[in-house]
């Protein structure tokens, strides 16, 4: 144990070792986290092109902006 209290100074530390200090549960929870917003984006915009493939009144500029916006 230092006498100065040196081991608890966080700036001591370059970033990348900081990062491996994290519980490895918060890596985790954090990767699933994205993977889930990822594939929740990915299905929600397959489901916006499928409706205006099937629906003609969708097929217009003002909704093209809209859904681009």
């Amino acid at each position: 144990m230092f006498m100065n209290g040196s081991s608890l100074n966080s700036s001591a530390l370059d970033p990348s070792e900081q990062a491996l200090q994290r519980p490895p549960w918060v890596t985790t929870t954090l990767g699933c986290f994205l993977i889930f917003t990822i594939v929740v984006d990915i299905l929600g915009n397959l489901l916006v092109i499928f409706s205006v493939y099937r629906n003609k009144k969708l097929r217009n500029a003002g909704v093209f902006w809209t859904n681009n916006c």
